[in-house]
């Protein structure tokens, strides 16, 4: 465990490269409560219709891209590289908010991709959405050899830009961004910088969660959702399990994936947490024989689970951001603001302006996030 005392060159604190292998002692958990809800609310119907947006075939090419390099180690000539990639495929999705947050590290220059999607009224405290970048092999020192990272973790990064692509033209009403980290496998290095970054800017976040290995599923096709229990800061620890538990439902609402409840542990996420930060994560926690090696390929990951597991993320977001979280049924707001909303159409296009009760709609939407919350 990291202490203040133990710091490295640029003052910050120091953590061991991260090992999925090695679990803590803490079992997982099935998520007993969780049912799946047929509510009939306008936000459980616009969300499927969003959720529905997902491609496999977009995830694939994410994958494919990212595994094209022979490495993304962090050390390597190429790391820059794979940043710049992940900042053209933002751009390419329409944003640009776009923010290269440089960092040194070991007398290396390092950088994350921050994409943020701008709400409509809640700017002070972003929806933090990450995954790591970079990949190794077996030995860490290695900065040449071929390390593909398919399930480590070109996965978590290529939901990152799907979601990022089904969200772009949705009304949200707080930012969401998007961030690509580089050096997790070093220690969390570009993690910590941005943790610290936000922290000494006074950035409060609604919330972290943290993308890593989600492509490689366990028999059950179950997913374990991560919650931190105890570790630096134990005031976040409830906040934290509650955010887990909006994960969990929008697994049970929106996909087929049985969920499992375990602790945060080896990722992005636990510096945000030692800077008492509200964190959560998902990790497919599949026992992945191809882990760090040449064998993690785009040919061994599950890309029907990668779909759930980007809807499970989709609906999450629009939980925590979309005005429509705030409106019960369809009905109510027909009888309500005296016009019809047509149920069907509104699951892919509702923000799309092509039928006027669709502009009608939006209009509402406006005076909702106005009205503030």
């Amino acid at each position: 465990m990291p202490t203040a005392s133990n710091v490295s060159e640029i003052g910050l604190e120091v953590y061991p490269p991260p090992d999925k292998r090695v679990r803590p002692k803490v079992p997982l958990v099935a998520a007993k409560t969780v049912v799946r809800k047929a509510t009939g609310s306008l936000f459980e119907t616009y969300t499927a219709g969003v959720a529905a947006r997902v491609s496999r075939e977009a995830l694939r090419h994410n994958v494919d891209e990212l595994t094209a390099f022979n490495t993304r180690h962090t050390r390597s000539a190429l790391i820059g590289a794979v940043a710049a990639l992940v900042q053209d495929r933002f751009r390419q999705l329409g944003y640009s908010d776009i923010f290269v947050h440089d960092y040194v590290r070991d007398n290396l220059m390092l950088s994350n991709v921050v994409c943020t999607k701008k709400g409509e009224s809640i700017s002070n405290e972003p929806l933090l959405i990450c995954a790591h970048y970079d990949s190794r092999m077996e030995n860490l020192e290695d900065a040449a050899a071929l390390a593909p990272g398919a399930d480590d973790n070109a996965s978590g990064v290529a939901v990152l830009l799907e979601a990022a692509r089904v969200l772009a033209c949705e009304v949200l009403i707080r930012d969401v961004q998007f961030v690509a980290f580089s050096g997790e496998e070093q220690g969390y290095w570009g993690s910590t910088a941005y943790a610290e970054h936000l922290k000494a800017g006074g950035i409060r976040l609604r919330g972290l969660l943290n993308l890593d290995q989600i492509g490689y599923p366990p028999q059950d096709r179950s997913i374990t959702v991560e919650r931190d229990i105890g570790n630096q800061i134990a005031d976040n620890d409830v906040a934290s399990e509650q955010f887990a538990q909006i994960l969990a439902q929008a697994a049970a609402n929106h996909t087929t994936l049985p969920v499992r409840f375990g602790p945060i542990y080896g990722s992005d996420y636990m510096p945000f947490e030692a800077r008492g930060y509200v964190v959560a994560g998902t990790y497919a926690n599949g026992n992945n024989p191809n882990y760090h090696s040449t064998r993690d390929t785009t040919e061994t990951l599950d890309l029907d689970y990668m779909v759930e597991v980007t809807r499970l993320v989709v609906a999450s977001v629009l939980h925590e951001t979309s005005p429509l979280a705030r409106l019960l049924s369809v009905r109510e707001v027909a009888s309500t603001y005296l016009y019809k909303v047509p149920p069907l159409s509104i699951r892919t296009d509702i923000y799309s302006g092509i039928d006027p009760q669709q502009r009608t709609l939006k209009e509402r939407l406006r005076e909702i996030i106005a009205a503030g919350p």
